[in-house]
């Protein structure tokens, strides 16, 4: 597919340009605006990931913060969020937990150096975001960062673009609802629910269970009868 085939498939959907026509090159780069504009707010949409990655970045010892994003410390696409995280040394991995800001300010020492660190905090910014470790880190291990992989945005109506089953027609349909008021179009409600059994096709596919952490799995001191202790 193309920007531009996605956009024509929504622009006859709402009946705003006929079968065999084509629109403007205005009206073109008004829908493309808002195919991205609605790709990126699908990116932070757990449901509509179509992917997770992991990624390895060396860490520096006696440094707890890092940037991550295009040209930053970490050098790569800006996460919307990061799923999971764990050290790797000597071919084990560690895992870390990953905190919610309160529970990151809410530790008081932050100067505590391992070569094992426990929690991460993710701060996303608007270019770039902030990865914080606690402890910081003493040694050049390797830390995998679980990331999801987001729809890039169409950088042109000519671009190609390769999409992943179903996305295309949930792209075409609810970018046909997106667009519409632009067009002074009313969309059917054929066109409304094909796009909504669309998004819900995609939620399915890419519902991932949760799965209990090893961590989590393993219990407590256990109890011998025979000894008693």
């Amino acid at each position: 597919a193309t920007g531009q085939t996605i956009i024509d498939r929504a622009m006859r959907l709402i009946g705003a340009v006929a079968s065999g026509e084509s629109p403007t090159a205005q009206e073109s780069a008004d829908a493309l605006i808002a195919l991205n504009a609605m790709i990126e707010s699908w990116a932070v949409d757990k449901l509509l990931v179509y992917a997770w990655q992991t990624e390895s970045f060396t860490l520096t010892p006696g440094t707890g913060s890092y940037s991550i994003g295009s040209g930053a410390t970490f050098n790569t696409t800006k996460p919307i969020r990061i799923e999971e995280a764990y050290v790797r040394e000597s071919n084990i991995d560690y895992p870390i937990k990953i905190v919610s800001a309160p529970q990151w300010a809410g530790i008081a020492d932050k100067v505590t150096q391992s070569n094992l660190p426990e929690y991460l905090y993710y701060e996303s910014g608007a270019s770039t975001g902030t990865i914080q470790l606690w402890a910081v880190p003493n040694t050049a291990n390797a830390l995998k960062l679980v990331t999801w992989v987001q729809l890039a945005a169409i950088a042109s109506v000519g671009t190609t673009i390769t999409l992943p089953k179903g996305y295309e027609r949930a792209l075409a349909y609810n970018l046909a609802i997106e667009i519409a008021p632009e067009f002074e179009k009313e969309p059917s409600k054929v066109v409304m629910g094909i796009a909504a059994q669309s998004l819900e096709f995609l939620r399915r596919a890419n519902n991932r269970p949760v799965m209990m952490r090893p961590e989590f799995m393993v219990g407590g001191p256990g109890y011998e009868i025979e000894s008693d202790q």
